[in-house]
């Protein structure tokens, strides 16, 4: 005790936060780095050891630090508005905190959505007696880049467009449905009102292995290399495989973990993984990550000479997992069977469904075997594995062993991780819900400013039953944290900061409410967590949090301003709408002149209130050549995504209106419009749309009043 006191010491670092002019994609964009460099320097320290470290705000909007992973005091956590003030223009901020544990973590920015635009940056924690020999040791940080600024890609999803997906080439269209034999199962989709499921949100313009799309690492053949892999990308998951074999799990979130080899595995967003790779023989050996929509890659070369490239992964067959996920989604509700596992220690990651023992599973034990063999590892005792982890799988990916998910089922805890069993439980449900039309993402219906806070109380055990609805992974992270992920291993659970919910299915983790104060729960994908899905857990008994008080006027409930304008040859219709969350202003109109005499037009200017995915309410006025009224209405989305539109205005007069888009092709579209009003009776128009890219389509359009014409559709 006293030699391990005497080898602690005051490490101290100075980051500074500053704009920088990069280019990865042949256009120069603006990056927030730290100290210069993307990623920004890795901090190393020695379990025991006290940080100091001085973070300097040189933008000219507030910025934050959160130490991800790291368990600290509450005020060092650097949530703004949580935890603490954010870092003012200008303003420097000092962090003090003693390392509690080893391993590998990362900081970034917790400030509206600078970590896109390269905010992060790799924590080495060393422990005081190495347990792991490796003749090598490096941090490898896997990020996405866009070079469109982050604020603009929210609102390109916020305005309900396609366009990231026919960039990736992931567009779901009937020709292609007809091409997979998935006419049914989009059928099935449309009557559920499920929009076209897609596995990321964004397409990026590069990957990137240490700031760069390939990165080479100096290693000899024969050697072992420690790779600490942390993934700091935005909203991308990862596939790795690595060229010199199976990959070598040896720890996660930080936390060791009995050995395990696996083919490849599902990376998710902010986990941290240790792998021990072997260097074979001369040449540069490939580890790649290969994004999971398939939409590109980034590579590390371990070694040098001749290239060794690792397995492909194959691109996933959205139609197959479109078909697979609309199965489903009809199923009868999982939640008992996790939370009544749970109790036992033995729940799965994930929705449970018996399956024959998989060749992934078994390479996974022989792995565990070899690894004993490695140079510089020792092995724990292990016990036998029980009967549920050899008998069950998570859904969402693990039919297919080219594309596994997460491999959580694989991990275990060196030491038995059971929490005390003398301490009452508190369960809480959390459903993980997300409308992908209007994306805006939550939990159990609200987004973070509309919720409760999640009250605990200190000495209890707090297990989440965690259930996703929505059609996307989700990677939650609890600050200040470790939770126990139930997966299957009972006593020997493995201990994480962040888990990964694939889509429909349930996950279950546990933790001990040894904190205090307030603490961040959230969807680690940058983009849902900026628009709600988020919680702040609150220790009962706390004194009273006078940031909380400026969570409202945050990030979580950002506006957005759009349009969208057709320009014909006979008739002029678009909107122009403000929205946040869950409130919008629109001003609408529509001019026709060909066959019309005199000019025909009509516009409305509404407020519309958001309650669901399949409904909001709207009041407003309209004005056309006869008339000017009051309007109250609904919108409702109807099966087969008919979207309806009935009001009823200031002079009795009733309206209804059907309006239906069909994807042809990746780039064609059919759509028709029905309408009846009491007033000026039937109104109908039909038309084709070849989308040219983000902001223009050529349009042709027959309107009942106006006849034939075309012209451009624009969005801004």
């Amino acid at each position: 005790m006293g030699s391990s006191a005497a080898s602690a010491k005051l490490v101290e670092y100075d980051l500074t936060i500053a704009e920088q002019t990069v280019n990865f994609s042949g256009q120069p964009a603006q990056a927030i780095m730290f100290n210069g460099t993307l990623p920004g320097p890795t901090l190393r320290f020695t379990e025991g050891d006290t940080a100091r470290i001085r973070v300097r705000n040189a933008l000219r909007e507030e910025t934050s630090v959160h130490w991800h992973g790291l368990l600290v005091p509450n005020d060092q956590d650097g949530v703004p508005h949580v935890n603490r003030p954010p870092i003012m223009p200008g303003e420097t901020q000092t962090f003090e905190f003693t390392l509690k544990q080893h391993g590998t973590y990362w900081f970034h920015s917790h400030t509206v959505l600078q970590e896109q635009r390269g905010m992060f940056g790799a924590i080495v924690v060393l422990p005081r007696e190495p347990r792991i020999r490796a003749d090598r040791d490096y941090v490898a940080m896997l990020s996405d880049w866009t070079d469109e600024g982050p604020d603009e890609v929210l609102r390109t999803l916020r305005r309900g467009s396609d366009y990231y997906q026919l960039k990736k080439g992931s567009v779901q269209s009937i020709a292609g449905a007809w091409r997979h034999d998935a006419l049914g199962a989009m059928f099935k989709r449309e009557l559920a009102r499920m929009p076209p499921m897609d596995l990321s949100d964004v397409a990026y313009d590069r990957f990137l292995f240490n700031g760069q799309p390939e990165h080479v690492l100096d290693a000899k053949p024969g050697e072992v290399v420690r790779l600490r892999l942390v993934n700091a990308a935005a909203a991308t998951y990862f596939y790795l495989t690595y060229a010199g074999g199976p990959l070598r799990i040896v720890a996660a979130d930080g936390n060791d973990v009995q050995p395990v080899e696996v083919e490849r595995f599902l990376y998710p967003i902010a986990e941290t993984y240790d792998l021990l790779v072997p260097v074979p023989s001369d040449g540069a050996w490939e580890l790649r990550a290969t994004a999971q929509d398939g939409s590109g890659k980034t590579s590390l070369f371990i070694g040098s000479g001749s290239r060794h490239f690792a397995p492909d992964v194959p691109k996933p067959n959205i139609y197959q997992s479109m078909a697979g996920m609309t199965e489903m989604s009809g199923m009868p509700s999982t939640q008992e069977k996790p939370v009544a596992a749970a109790r036992t220690g033995e729940a799965m990651a994930g929705m449970t469904m018996p399956v024959e023992k998989t060749a992934a599973a078994s390479a996974d034990h022989r792995g565990h075997e070899k690894m004993a063999a490695m140079p510089g590892m020792t092995m724990p005792a292990t016990p036998k594995p029980s009967a549920s982890a050899d008998t069950v799988i998570p859904m969402g990916g693990m039919d297919d062993p080219t594309r596994p998910n997460a491999p959580y089922a694989s991990l275990r805890a060196l030491t038995p991780t059971t929490l005390p069993g003398d301490h009452p439980v508190r369960e809480i449900t959390l459903r993980l819900q997300g409308d992908m039309i209007r994306f805006v993402w939550f939990l159990d219906g609200k987004t973070l400013t509309e919720a409760d806070l999640i009250t605990i109380r200190r000495g209890e055990i707090v297990r989440f039953v965690m259930i996703n609805e929505s059609m996307m992974h989700h990677p939650m992270h609890l600050h200040g944290h470790f939770f126990r992920v139930l997966n299957g291993q009972g006593e020997w659970s493995p201990l994480k900061h962040t888990v990964d919910l694939p889509p429909m299915a349930t996950q279950v983790i546990e933790f001990d409410a040894n904190e205090e104060k307030e603490w961040l729960f959230h969807c680690h994908i940058l983009y849902h967590a900026k628009v709600g899905m988020a919680r702040i857990v609150h220790y009962e008994g706390s004194p009273p949090n006078l940031f909380l008080a400026h969570l409202d006027k945050t990030e979580h409930d950002p506006r957005f301003y759009w349009g969208e304008v057709q320009a014909l040859s006979h008739m002029t219709e678009g909107f122009v709408t403000a929205q946040n969350n869950r409130h919008g202003l629109t001003a609408a109109w529509q001019v026709g002149w060909q066959h019309v005499e005199p000019t025909d037009y009509e516009a409305q200017l509404t407020y519309d209130r958001y309650v669901n995915s399949f409904f909001s309410v709207f009041a407003g006025a309209a004005v056309d050549r006869e008339s000017n009224r009051g309007i109250l209405g609904v919108r409702y989305l109807l099966p087969l995504m008919f979207q309806s539109t009935s009001w009823v205005d200031s002079k009795g007069d009733l309206r209804i209106d059907l309006t239906r888009r069909f994807r042809l092709t990746d780039r064609v579209e059919i759509f028709g419009t029905g309408e009846y009003d009491t007033r000026r009776k039937w109104e109908g128009s039909a038309g084709v749309e070849y989308i040219l890219g983000k902001q223009f389509s050529v349009v042709g359009r027959w309107h009942s009043e106006f006849g034939w014409g075309g012209g451009l559709y624009l969005r801004f």
